[in-house]
């Protein structure tokens, strides 16, 4: 009996095994490859002869809004910092003001049709803040030109709205991270904007650099800032002023294009090409504006 009774719970145990569900094993997941490191953006050439290396595009933000048909929003950390930082501070001192921008670089850099320059990651197109007679701010899908008595031409009631401008203006000369090469602006504008920073009282330093670095190129530029950053540091293969333009390649009787070639696919090279240095005040930046 006693063994008819070990055998009976001998089957229980065996079968209580059976029914039990196996012990879950924990999972190991593999670990996740790592991503590839970010290689830092370059600007190689100068602002007319140039390409971009790792550059970062330029996003809308509550005080900062990209104008339409202006499709090229690449450049480097720097200028895209400054441009987000400037329009930051301005809204801050003049809530609800809003900042537009037009082109900046390609994505790889290289020419930029309508422009000169914009070659690098380091020049940008600004427009210039507006306001009503009752000094609330006006945006426009688009740049206008201001006359000489500060009125907006293509936007009846909008004048030049120096306080905004010159805070714009300000906050790039300050800005702690990127330094300014050049503002191009049509020098009755300029004329306007130090006469303000005169009457308001800004520190002589700021007006003193502020008279340096705005400056009328060979073509007007009465709607528009065209802002251009220094080389970063560490850059050497950044030139900071314009070239002279390298000759284009021409054409070999078999219909072979003659010079230097890459192979397709490849990288730009990260060396500039070589060419003279001009100084600045000898280059048109960029083409005229569209009427």
């Amino acid at each position: 009996m006693k063994g008819h009774e070990a055998i009976c719970l001998l089957s229980v145990a065996v079968a209580a095994l059976v029914a039990a569900p196996a012990e879950v094993m924990p999972a190991y997941a593999s670990p996740a490859p790592r991503a590839a490191p970010v290689a830092a953006a370059k600007s190689v050439g100068s602002p007319n002869e140039g390409h971009l290396l790792g550059g970062v595009k330029l996003e809308p933000k509550p005080y900062l809004r990209l104008l339409p048909g202006h499709a090229e929003r690449w450049g480097l950390p720097e200028l895209v910092g400054l441009l987000e930082r400037g329009a930051k501070r301005v809204e801050r001192r003049f809530p609800g003001s809003s900042l537009g921008v037009g082109d900046l670089s390609q994505r790889g850099g290289g020419d930029v049709m309508g422009h000169r320059s914009h070659e690098s990651g380091r020049d940008a197109d600004v427009a210039f803040y507006l306001r009503d007679a009752r000094g609330k701010q006006v945006n426009l899908p688009h740049m206008s030109p201001i006359d000489d008595r500060g009125r907006a031409v293509r936007a009846p009631g909008a004048a030049f709205d120096d306080a905004r401008n010159w805070a714009l203006i300000e906050a790039w000369l300050t800005d702690p991270q990127t330094r300014i090469n050049r503002v191009f602006v049509s020098e009755h504008l300029r004329e306007r904007l130090l006469a303000y920073a005169r009457r308001v009282g800004a520190s002589a330093p700021v007006r003193a650099r502020a008279a340096e670095v705005l400056f009328q190129p060979s073509t007007a530029h009465d709607d528009h800032f065209h802002v251009r950053i220094g080389c970063p540091r560490n850059q050497r293969a950044c030139l900071e002023f314009v070239t002279r333009e390298a000759p284009k390649r021409q054409t070999t009787p078999r219909g072979r294009a003659s010079g230097p070639r890459r192979r397709a696919g490849s990288a730009p090279v990260d060396r500039p090409a070589a060419a003279v240095v001009s100084a600045p005040e000898d280059f048109e930046s960029e083409a005229p504006s569209a009427p």
